[in-house]
């Protein structure tokens, strides 16, 4: 698989040419173009291009894309204090995985938020310290390239989740720890050939400017280039998530049939089942919400680029922009999610609420918290 991939890539490497057009194609986002050479004998204004952004809109899109950064910044920052400092956060490898998820995002958010304010101030430079700006922080291409990690990054937990409530037995038996290093490494190598290689293959330093072009010297190419990004990138992990998230609700709600027919007489084993089907089923149920969400925000993202292409639709220069702010957003919208539906989080934060309340330390309020309506007091249990 992995071979496939690099010689796709590499493919397309090999068609990637540098393009006049002021785009950045990792993360499309398009600056407001002033200034440009017009046909000879033909007079040129601004709004008669189709990539032209009025000025109020360039700011308004600039405001929002900043907002959802440092809320992004915050929100992922808390969700990763809450999975370092939980009691239980290392004893499941879902929330390892859940963790570097969070670190992903927040990745993508601190970066997204450094380029926006450098490439605001248009600093001129030149020399080494140009380049680096701009293969790092002009041309949005970590940024990209980690929200790129981030969808690959649920995909790895969806089969997770899979393999572990649909065949049991087989997790049990053959999962590995290596395993979980390889779904942690798996998702940056998928970026590194979706967003880094393509936007650094394909840069160009123009009087201080970072300039990205499309990949592909002709309109078939680009064509070409925009389904497979579409194909890995959206209805790939999509399908994975459809499928797998359907098979384990099914297993999940057979589960339930079966123990309704057969009660076990051992209580203390029923209450035990009972909490762990609990606990995997909050896993199941915020990784839903986490995948509808990426379903939402990235549609028009990664549909618009071939519709255009194929002449299907009209290319509107604002629509980029808008569709640009909908993939940020759910950079922004997968930390509160874990903060409001995933257990392991929502325990921290009551644990943090009644070390400040009642001036217990955060193990007291874990045991508190954990050990149900019979221990809601502020006491410790003897």
């Amino acid at each position: 698989m992995e071979a496939t991939t690099a010689m796709m890539w590499f493919t397309l490497m090999t068609m990637a040419t540098p393009s006049s057009d002021n785009v950045t194609e990792a993360s499309f986002y398009y600056n407001v173009s002033t200034s440009a050479s017009a046909p000879p004998g033909k007079s040129w204004s601004p709004s008669s291009s189709s990539w032209y952004i009025s000025p109020i809109a360039a700011t308004a899109f600039f405001v929002a894309n900043v907002a959802i950064a440092v809320m992004g910044l915050l929100a992922n920052a808390y969700v990763l204090l809450a999975l370092l400092f939980s009691k239980n956060s290392s004893s499941s490898k879902v929330n390892t995985f859940i963790t570097h998820q969070t670190v992903i995002d927040l990745t993508a958010c601190a970066f997204l938020f450094v380029s926006l304010i450098l490439n605001k101030q248009r600093l001129q430079m030149t020399g080494s310290l140009a380049i680096f700006v701009c293969w790092f922080f002009g041309s949005y291409a970590i940024s990209g390239s980690a929200g790129n990690a981030s969808i690959w990054g649920l995909v790895i937990i969806t089969v997770e989740r899979y393999v572990k409530i649909v065949h049991p037995v087989a997790y049990r038996n053959h999962y590995r720890r290596w395993m979980t290093r390889a779904g942690i490494i798996f998702p940056w190598i998928v970026a590194v050939c979706t967003g880094l290689i393509p936007s650094w293959a394909t840069l160009t330093l123009n009087r201080g400017r970072c300039i990205i072009g499309s990949v592909g010297s002709t309109r078939e190419l680009q064509l070409t280039w925009y389904i497979a990004r579409f194909t890995l990138l959206y209805l790939g992990p999509l399908a994975f998530f459809i499928f797998g998230y359907w098979k384990i609700l099914a297993v999940i709600r057979r589960q339930k049939k079966q123990v309704g027919q057969n009660q076990a007489p051992n209580a203390a084993a029923t209450a035990a089942e009972k909490q762990n089907r609990r606990t995997e089923m909050n896993v199941v149920r915020t990784m839903v919400l986490v995948s509808v969400s990426f379903a939402v925000c990235f549609a028009c993202w990664s549909i618009y680029p071939i519709l255009t292409s194929l002449e299907l639709v009209p290319r509107i220069g604002t629509l980029y922009p808008l569709f640009t702010v909908f993939k940020y957003a759910n950079r922004c919208l997968n930390p509160f999610i874990y903060a409001t539906q995933y257990e392991v989080i929502t325990r921290w934060w009551k644990a943090v609420m009644y070390r400040v309340l009642r001036g217990q330390n955060v193990e007291q309020a874990a045991v508190t918290v954990s050990s149900g309506p019979k221990a809601t007091s502020g006491a410790p249990r003897p």
